[in-house]
């Protein structure tokens, strides 16, 4: 049974040559998805207009509820939840880590719906579930990034049909006609590629990072972050060693504005590693570079970013409130908030964050299980609403 508390409104990179081997024999793979041309378009980043930013105060977040999730039978083995969403019914829609699979809960009685997909090689079957999305027409979208395919369900979890496409960290579905890859291309940068859900075939695609940050864009591709806000039809696209977030018109393609905020003691990967022919783990590892820890869209107006100082153990947080034709307003998040919301375990008995999601008004984070409980609870949801403290 769960639980319900309510509160108060209150290795190291081989000899360089092996991965451009691999990426030659990426290149035929990706030919073969509905795209024969050659990628050779980069975003020009001094051309792209600058949103102006004006710092505005502090942001909360008020825990609403507590959901514990405890073994019971009839829930399926959920051991490393990687990814989180919740339907527009309600539920819970979780991919783990330790299974590779994807499953659909209610997550207030603890009834297990479905799982989309089972571990194997055959029509239907996946063999990592890295992350889901849902389409207007209620068909989900099953990410197995070990196999570079992408598998389509119905709503009742029906295999309907499935695409290759080698290189994807992300997808997406957006409010009109489109199913978005997030992947690194041939030319070895991201992009943002558009495709059309009957056929599957490329509609369009945005280049979205530099080739000099190949190895960055290659290595570190699954720490990139991407949000759909459906109200203005625009991604946010967030590199995995960046803090300038690129605005991209979903219906164009078109990289519209930039912004975004330096964090704190943010330390990029050196120039040494900016090609995928150069440099090793070994010599990455010792450094203290920052990464994206999270990217989550509110109520289509506010951007919760978190950034990742492992030299620190510490979890930065920006938050923008989306103005469309003006100045974004930028706030940080407040003391409290910003120490339940830590990264790592260990520091004051406050379990580490894991994966993290939006509905409506709410921000949903999911807790792994404390140590001394792990042998009966799944992990913990909690909601939390959001409160502005302005200057």
């Amino acid at each position: 049974m769960s639980r319900v508390h309510t509160y108060p409104d209150s290795s190291s990179i081989f000899p360089a040559r092996v991965f451009l081997i691999a990426g030659a024999l990426i290149v035929g793979t990706i030919a073969g998805c509905g795209w024969t041309g050659v990628v050779d378009e980069v975003p020009d980043e001094e051309r792209i207009p600058e949103k102006p930013l004006r710092n505005a105060g502090k942001v909360a977040l008020e825990l609403r509820e507590s959901v514990e999730l405890v073994f019971d039978k009839d829930l399926p083995e959920i051991g490393d939840v990687e990814w989180m969403g919740i339907s527009p019914e309600g539920t819970l829609m979780v991919t783990d880590r330790e299974s590779h699979q994807a499953h659909e809960i209610n997550y207030r009685d603890l009834e297990y719906i479905r799982s989309f997909g089972r571990i194997g090689r055959g029509p239907g079957e996946h063999l990592s579930a890295d992350n889901l999305t849902m389409d207007p027409e209620g068909r989900v979208y099953l990410l197995d990034g070990v196999q570079g395919q992408i598998l389509r369900y119905d709503r009742k979890g029906r295999f309907l049909d499935r695409t290759q496409s080698i290189g994807v960290s992300k997808i997406h579905a957006g409010r009109n006609d489109g199913v978005f890859f997030l992947r690194v291309n041939a030319s070895l940068i991201m992009e943002l590629q558009r495709r059309d859900p009957a056929t599957w075939a490329v509609l369009s695609r945005t280049p979205v990072s530099d080739p000099n940050q190949s190895y960055v864009s290659f290595r570190m591709r699954h720490l990139a972050k991407l949000c759909y806000n459906a109200s203005l039809q625009v991604f946010y696209y967030l590199g995995p060693n960046d803090y300038s977030i690129k605005e991209i018109d979903a219906v164009t393609g078109e990289i519209t504005a930039k912004f975004g905020r330096r964090p704190q003691g943010f330390v990029a990967v050196p120039d040494l590693f900016h090609d995928i022919g150069r440099g090793t783990f070994d010599e990455l590892r010792p450094l203290d570079i920052t990464t994206v820890g999270s990217m989550t869209l509110v109520e289509d107006r506010y951007l919760f970013v978190s950034y990742d100082h492992p030299e620190t153990l510490a979890r930065e947080w920006v938050v923008y409130l989306i103005n469309p034709s003006g100045t974004f307003d930028v706030f940080d998040l407040d003391d409290v908030t910003s120490g339940r919301l830590r990264r790592f375990s260990g520091h004051g008995g406050v379990p580490r964050m894991g994966a993290i999601t939006a509905a409506q008004e709410f921000i949903y984070i999911w807790r792994p299980p404390r140590g001394e409980v792990a042998d009966r609870s799944i992990g913990t949801i909690e909601k939390y609403a959001v409160v502005l403290d302005l200057n």
